[in-house]
């Protein structure tokens, strides 16, 4: 009898201590994700160049009235409130083989394609993935929550890229009625990381390698910088997953923002 007796107070000793190690921290939430494909709709522009301040700028504004459902960008080099611009618009023209010229719009990270043909050549091949996001401030800086939803069976290195898009912001453009006083829209000027990584990385972060099923998610919680002066209205996301080839190679499968 005291053999069993033993036997159960050792039982529960250990059940207690499973208990304690189960961790109560809140896992990153999974959020709904649309199957749905939109293209990547960009400006490639300098804040010098007089052309990018006139047909350059009415011609971004149309785009934006005309394609509210689809994901708009603008690639400026040049000092645009002082942030990481230059060095994501100098990344994604090497890394892209976009044309050094400015002004000049691109689809879906090509030059070739018109918003019709970027949107027909993605819908041809169906929805590989998407992506969805919530953010919130949290003293000086935002928190990203992102889920990223593969909708078919595929193959390879995936990537995880959330650009942290301003609106709104004021900076000199040439050629621009405004000049120094310039509003500038969908600026990326930053690219948040996961929480506890060293360093940021344009090309994003792996998210999915090797086979992969459909129905298969993964969530990330990443963090950025968030200035002051930014009015939270103004600020937004583009989560852009790239296909890794391996050597510096990428193909942008699909975009997501709100």
């Amino acid at each position: 009898m005291k053999r069993n007796l033993l036997f159960l107070s050792l039982l529960s000793i250990l059940a207690l201590s499973a208990c304690k190690k189960v961790s109560t921290e809140e896992p990153t939430p999974t959020l709904e994700v649309e199957e749905k494909n939109s293209v990547l709709i960009a400006k490639h522009t300098w804040t010098g160049c007089g052309p990018c301040g006139g047909w350059g700028f009415d011609n971004f504004e149309t785009l934006m009235t005309n394609n509210p459902d689809d994901v708009l960008i603008a690639f400026k080099r040049g000092n645009v409130g002082g942030y990481d611009n230059t060095l994501i618009y100098e990344w994604f023209q090497s890394t892209f083989e976009l044309p050094g010229a400015t002004p000049t719009f691109h689809n879906n990270l090509d030059e070739s394609l018109s918003v019709s043909l970027a949107r027909e050549q993605m819908n041809s091949q169906g929805v590989i993935a998407n992506a969805n996001y919530e953010m919130k401030i949290e003293g000086d800086k935002i928190i990203l929550n992102t889920t990223t939803k593969f909708f078919k069976e595929t193959q390879g290195t995936f990537r995880l890229a959330p650009y942290l898009i301003v609106d709104g912001l004021i900076a000199n453009q040439t050629g621009h009625p405004d000049g120094a006083n310039t509003e500038h829209k969908k600026v990326p000027v930053d690219i948040a990381r996961p929480v506890g990584a060293a360093t940021s990385n344009y090309a994003g972060y792996v998210i999915a390698d090797g086979d992969i099923k459909d129905d298969y998610t993964v969530n990330l919680e990443c963090e950025v910088d968030i200035d002051p002066s930014w009015d939270p209205n103004n600020i937004s996301f583009a989560l852009m997953i790239f296909q890794d080839y391996g050597g510096g190679s990428y193909a942008l499968i699909n975009t997501f923002t709100k």
